[in-house]
């Protein structure tokens, strides 16, 4: 029995990949690094494992890779402020593991099928509008540096014939899922959460800095596409994964207010606030992405507005609310 082996299994963007394979009734290898208490992220049982493991190790990445129909490589430590505090660290969390795997590559069978969690934001703060796959890179932080490595690194060994691989380049996934470990993503959802509870949204300035929000369930359905596509969408190639549609902070944050209100009667006040003097150049960054080439190798289109994305967002969190008072889990 052939298994989609899925790293970071207990993130964010991880659960909601496994809940989608499950519910299809895919067999599933859910990895993360080790814990005393892993926890279950989707019902256990005959067609779903879970799997602690050091990523770092060639071995266990040789373990991982035996009946493994495909790998999607979400773990990663994805805080900025950690990366640029201690780089020789993230390297080790974050590169590393790459390396490790192409290790293991090296000795398979079979070229092992694989598909990478990347950024963005290794365009760097200004890479011009909209964004693709011709667009130049200009990280201009560690943890960017060190996703540009990790996707070369895989660039150069599906070229050599040691695995397929391709990478996704998200845009600002946001939508009603588990809770990010990292404080310093995420933000959307972190004002959505706010709105609920009747708290202010702060933003920087006047808002201006355009994002490309894209919610979680498409993303989920672009790791799948990927993971199941042909071999030639597992050439190597780094794939922006976005929806073509620009919004400012401020006019995101006015459709969180305005969800908010229709959800509770209440809507939250939003506060400018002075940006702090230590905020990143890619944090004032300016972004709008062309899914283009991988729409067009795959089929695969973002399907919500971020407008439908928010409003989804308050519907499950007061679906949730109730099952919680009920009992129900």
């Amino acid at each position: 029995m052939t298994e989609i082996v899925i790293t970071g299994a207990r993130g964010y963007i991880g659960t909601a990949l496994a809940r989608f394979l499950a519910a299809q009734g895919r067999a599933l290898r859910l990895v993360s690094r080790r814990s005393a208490t892993p926890p279950s992220v989707v019902p256990l049982g005959d067609r779903v494992t879970e799997i602690e493991a050091d990523l770092g190790d060639d071995a266990a990445w040789a373990e991982l890779m035996r009946g493994a129909s495909a790998i999607v490589h979400l773990s990663a430590r994805t805080d900025l402020r950690a990366a640029e505090a201690n780089p020789a660290e993230d390297e080790v969390l974050n590169v590393q593991p790459v390396r490790a795997l192409l290790e293991a590559a090296a000795r398979a069978d079979a070229p092992p099928k694989i598909v990478f969690a990347s950024t963005v934001t290794v365009f760097g703060p200004s890479p011009g509008t909209p964004a693709h796959e011709q667009t130049p890179d200009n990280p201009c932080s560690v943890y960017d540096r060190h996703k540009a490595a990790c996707e070369a690194l895989l660039h150069d060994a599906t070229v050599a014939g040691l695995v397929e691989a391709c990478s996704l380049r998200l845009s600002s996934v946001y939508g009603l899922g588990g809770a990010s470990v990292n404080p310093n993503r995420g933000i959307l959802n972190v004002m959505m959460r706010r709105a609920l509870a009747g708290e202010a949204l702060t933003v920087y300035g006047d808002g201006n800095y355009t994002r490309d929000f894209i919610h979680l369930d498409d993303v989920v359905q672009a790791f799948a596409f990927a993971a199941d596509a042909d071999a030639n969408v597992r050439d190597g190639s780094r794939y922006v994964i976005a929806t073509g549609q620009g919004h400012t902070l401020a006019e995101a944050y006015g459709l969180i207010a305005d969800a908010a209100r229709e959800a509770t009667g209440r809507r939250p006040t939003i506060l400018g606030v002075a940006e702090p003097a230590d905020l990143h150049p890619i944090e004032r960054r300016n972004f709008v992405g062309d899914s283009s080439l991988f729409c067009r190798r795959t089929g695969w289109r973002p399907t919500l507005s971020l407008p439908d994305g928010v409003a989804r967002f308050f519907a499950g969190e007061r679906v949730s609310s109730v099952a919680s008072r009920n009992g129900v889990a």
